[in-house]
């Protein structure tokens, strides 16, 4: 008898020890743009547990010249390379880009993203570079 009752207790417990609700340290919206490009992106930024963080990021990509240029955002975290969400489709057109990242050793710190037109053989040309302190 002491087995049946104690084996949905336990499953009862470890249930609700197994649906923990993150902790959001932040949620930002910006638009951005430059010569050619324009973006409107919304960053979230979590925590998991204690020492657990995660981030992601969701945009709306605008080509506004039609020069055979792609645009593009990147998006990045302290010590972390620079991620890119790229819109080829031309002149008119919008992307919807979402990527995530999950940092085990703790927290990102800030976050940062900007929006750009690849220029071939040039120098791209990017908006100012935004940036978002998560904790």
């Amino acid at each position: 008898m002491i087995r049946r009752v104690a084996l949905p207790i336990a499953l009862s417990v470890a249930g609700l020890v197994g649906m923990a609700i993150p902790a959001y340290a932040g949620t930002w919206s910006d638009d951005r743009s430059t010569t050619g490009a324009a973006a409107s992106c919304t960053m979230r930024s979590w925590a998991a547990e204690i020492h657990d963080q995660n981030a992601d990021i969701s945009c709306s990509i605008s080509d506004t010249l039609g020069d055979s240029h792609s645009v593009y955002v990147d998006w990045w975290q302290d010590g972390y390379a620079k991620k890119r969400l790229t819109n080829h489709d031309g002149s008119g057109h919008v992307t919807q880009s979402y990527d995530a990242r999950y940092n085990p050793d703790g927290s990102f710190g800030t976050l940062y993203w900007r929006v750009c037109r690849d220029v071939q053989f040039g120098n791209d040309n990017c908006s100012s570079t935004v940036s978002h302190r998560t904790g």
